[in-house]
């Protein structure tokens, strides 16, 4: 049998220095591939890494459960199981079909859904990784709030074993995950398939997912494999109602008398990689990866008038070299993409084509990262990554001239992060660093900017829209006191320059003035403070305590706003709009000062322990104008695990323990004649109970 090698996150290890004093090791952690271990000793970022263990400890109704311990994050949650993530407060202003903001990785593959939804079996998740501050440098385009590195299920182990596990709840929900791993003389392998389904709190929030994966790791021979991965789900789903206006939040609190922008998603998802690993030597590997992954769905949109299909095809392949040379680790690599999408809808009621399009995406970057052992204390880090994009747009203007409209921009960009590490002593370690990030116009609001402009050329609209950059500060510092306690905290300060959105604010559209085109509208800036600590899981009592302090706002932000209403009633299409109203210096929508997150255990005896959770966040404003502030709220949640054997564990959960009435998230435009009556509100889960086993052999 092969051994289990190490090298990818071990290879770069220096036994000497300069100096020629005995430093220990350091590698490179930074993979944009895979890693088979996390190692963050020598990071010199602000990351954190949820364990399989500690995701089966939080059994997690959705994957908003699980990041929800992390500091720094924080959800939209747009449906029973859809979810949007935010870092730093970076993208906080948008809650809809918006690129995200933060790199979605899932097994390398960088997931670049445009609403920024993360489409995972999430029984199949083996670990998550949040890096938080910029991480273009590593992901590329859209990573300027940081990245989601999910890493699913695979063989582990040198014995066979198997699990299955069932659970049930409220709103009937229910699951079934089978699994198996299974080792042979030269090779491993993972099965594994899961149900899960549930009509959900909310009118039409339903999710019904039927999912297959597997891997299979092939020994070449003592120092190389060739993993093979397929993953195959079938996804039901209704993202449900959020309500219109106070009065129906408090009368119609599961919206059945609402409809939503869009809904009844069927989705096909399916991933397949193929990696090859060769560790060179004692001191280099190599890694090579060719990954397709494609989502295929349709939905009703424009609050079910419209029949929309979807396809997203992601090809690629990515290859890293790693080696020591010296007090130097190096890694460079290569990342090729090659992203389309199919979009088209057609009205119900005729079957009349509404829109037409196809949008192609070319990445082609070189990246690096380089470790130096400075000092027997200091390690200092530089990564850059250049990436070639090309964009292309082919679509039929239905709305306008019905003529097909193209667009064709193309970014040559450079990021960087310079970091270093410095190990006070054998427990304690402080690090720093600057970071890039940068986002791209999509190449749909290029389109939209040209095609108006080919109808009236007056327009004062930019033909080609520039590049938003960020760049993240911090410094931290991160440690453990013997092995009992283990902390993260950092101060930092992220600056958004340059940001793309519609000349009239969020959700305004105009067609008299055109203000529903973009440009580069302004500037923001995230400063906080963020705190983890830990303690060993195995004592009588032990916690886990997330806490963020965000102070999110516009440091140049001028709009168009609306002042008068449509003549028409059609809301604010033929409008009056005052130009170049000025908010900055006014918060960033839906970005709570202060969040915590604590999660605690007790152990009542050898089978029985008991966990309580709060979840708390201040209040917020809903609107880029400020006008309007939203209370924040607290949830508590408690779990009982009762350990029949080594084998066999039953659970129990309840979620809203005190069945607290609260919004999950609220939202209103920049018009001068908005109410809370114009409120979009997504009233928060009442109470809720589940109940499940888990059977080990």
């Amino acid at each position: 049998m092969k051994k289990i090698t190490l090298s990818i996150v071990t290879s770069a290890v220096l036994t000497s220095s300069i100096y020629g004093a005995d430093l220990g090791s350091i590698s490179i952690e930074s993979s944009t591939i895979d890693t088979k271990v996390e190692v963050e000793q020598t990071e010199a970022s602000s990351t954190e890494t949820i364990s399989s263990k500690e995701i089966e400890n939080i059994t997690a109704q959705s994957v908003s459960d699980i990041l929800n311990t992390v500091p720094g994050v924080s959800l939209t949650l747009s449906g029973t199981d859809s979810l949007k993530v935010h870092i730093r407060g970076i993208d906080n202003q948008m809650y809809m079909g918006e690129k995200p903001g933060v790199a979605i990785v899932i097994d390398g593959v960088p997931v670049q859904e445009t609403s920024g939804k993360i489409n995972v079996d999430l029984d199949n998740i083996e670990s998550i990784k949040v890096i938080k501050g910029s991480a273009s440098y590593l992901y590329g385009n859209d990573a300027i709030g940081g990245a989601v590195v999910i890493r699913t299920k695979r063989q582990k182990g040198d014995k066979n074993s198997s699990k299955v596990e069932t659970e049930v709840g409220s709103f009937g929900y229910k699951k079934f995950v089978v699994s198996t791993n299974q080792v042979f003389e030269n090779g491993a392998l993972q099965l594994q398939g899961s149900y899960r389904d549930t009509d959900g709190y909310w009118d039409d929030a339903f999710v019904t997912v039927k999912s297959v994966n597997g891997k299979y790791q092939h020994y070449l021979n003592d120092n190389s494999d060739v993993t093979v991965g397929i993953d195959i789900s079938k996804r039901d789903t209704g993202d449900g109602n959020s309500v219109s206006g106070i009065t129906e939040a408090q009368n119609d609190p599961e919206s059945k008398n609402s409809k939503s922008y869009s809904g009844y998603y069927d989705t096909t998802l399916t991933k397949a990689f193929v990696t090859y690993s060769n560790d060179v030597d004692d001191d280099s590997n190599v890694m090579l990866r060719v990954h397709s992954y494609k989502d295929d769905k349709s939905n009703k949109t424009a609050r079910f008038t419209k029949d929309r299909s979807e396809i997203w095809d992601q090809n690629g392949a990515k290859g890293e070299y790693r080696t020591k040379v010296n007090s130097f680790a190096l890694m460079a690599g290569f990342d090729i993409q090659k992203n389309d999408t199919d979009e088209e809808s057609h009205l119900i009621e005729d079957n009349s084509l509404t829109s037409d399009y196809k949008t192609k995406e070319t990445i082609k970057a070189l990246y690096t990262e380089v470790k130096h052992q400075t000092t027997n204390n200091l390690i200092t880090t530089l990564n850059i990554r250049h990436d070639q994009i090309d964009h292309e747009y082919n679509g039929v203007d239905i709305g306008r001239s019905t003529t097909t409209q193209t667009a064709n921009p193309s970014y040559d960009i450079t990021s960087y992060r310079f970091g270093a590490n410095y190990s006070l002593n054998e427990l304690q370690t402080i690090y720093a660093s600057l970071a890039s990030g940068f986002r791209t116009p999509s190449v749909t609001q290029t389109a939209t900017n040209q095609s108006s402009l080919l109808d009236d050329p007056t327009l004062d609209i930019p033909s080609v829209i520039d590049v938003e950059n960020t760049y993240n500060y911090e410094v931290g510092l991160k440690g453990n006191t013997n092995g009992d306690l283990v902390y993260n905290g950092s101060i930092y300060q992220l600056d958004r320059k340059n940001y793309i959105g519609r000349i009239a604010g969020s959700y305004i559209t105009s067609d008299e003035e055109d203000e529903s085109n973009y440009d580069n509208v302004g500037d923001m800036r995230s400063r906080g403070f963020e705190l983890s600590i830990g303690s060993k899981q195995e004592k009588t009592f032990s916690y886990n305590l997330a806490y963020t302090f965000l102070d999110a706002k516009f440091t140049n932000y001028t709009i168009s706003q609306q002042i008068t209403k449509d003549p028409d009633g059609r809301g604010p299409l033929t409008a009056s709009f005052n130009h170049d109203v000025d908010f900055s210096g006014n918060y960033i929508p839906r970005t709570s000062k202060h969040t915590i997150n604590l999660r605690m255990n007790y152990k009542i005896n050898k089978q029985i322990d008991i966990s309580p959770e709060i979840y708390f966040k201040s209040s917020y404003y809903a609107d880029e104008a400020n006008k309007f502030k939203q209370d924040g709220y607290e949830v508590v949640n408690l779990k009982t695990n009762y350990s029949q054997s080594k084998s066999l564990d039953f659970y129990f959960k309840i979620t809203n323990l005190l069945d607290k009435d609260y919004y999950q998230f609220v939202t209103v435009n920049s018009s001068t004649l908005a109410t809370m009556e114009d409120a979009t509100i997504r009233v928060g889960e009442p109470r809720a109970y589940y109940a499940g086993l888990r059977y080990k052999f």
